[in-house]
């Protein structure tokens, strides 16, 4: 029996240290997963809730004028559970793309005054600039199909 005390003590560190890799990978993923959720939350939600916006909004304009404003209440509702797991498909994609390190900067960046003015400035272009980018993608189908022989 004296000798149990300290075998037991042995067994138990040897398991703790053949435990720690596998604690670390998960702690690793763990924060990968977190820090990938922060990145979608400041790059990627903005344009998510501006999209979901207008389509949510376009959906309510084919209903009666009296009965749009409770209609837009319900499809943003209804649509919550949508946009999160789109979230949660970006935030997959985010923390296997990216390594810890890299997710860290980037949630710095995007947490910083200039990241959040470039979501800002990227999600909201001036009209001009929506009207240029739409010219060009007339040009781009235009070519193609002329090029193809496809008809326009």
């Amino acid at each position: 029996m004296r000798f149990a005390y300290p075998m037991l003590l042995a067994a138990a560190l040897a398991v703790q240290i053949l435990a720690f890799p596998a604690g670390a990978a998960a702690d690793e993923a763990s924060d990968k997963a977190a820090l990938a959720r922060q990145v979608v939350d400041f790059a990627v939600v903005p344009g998510l809730e501006k999209h979901f916006g207008r389509m949510i909004g376009q959906a309510a304009e084919k209903i009666p004028a009296d009965k749009r404003d409770a209609a837009r209440d319900v499809l943003t509702k209804e649509s919550a559970s949508i946009r999160e797991d789109l979230v949660g498909v970006f935030v997959g994609y985010y923390a296997d793309a990216y390594t810890l390190a890299e997710l860290k900067e980037l949630a710095a960046f995007y947490g910083s005054p200039l990241g959040l003015k470039m979501v800002r400035v990227q999600e909201n272009p001036p009209e001009a600039v929506n009207i240029a980018v739409q010219q060009q993608i007339v040009k781009l189908v235009a070519f193609l199909s002329a090029a193809t022989g496809a008809p326009r």
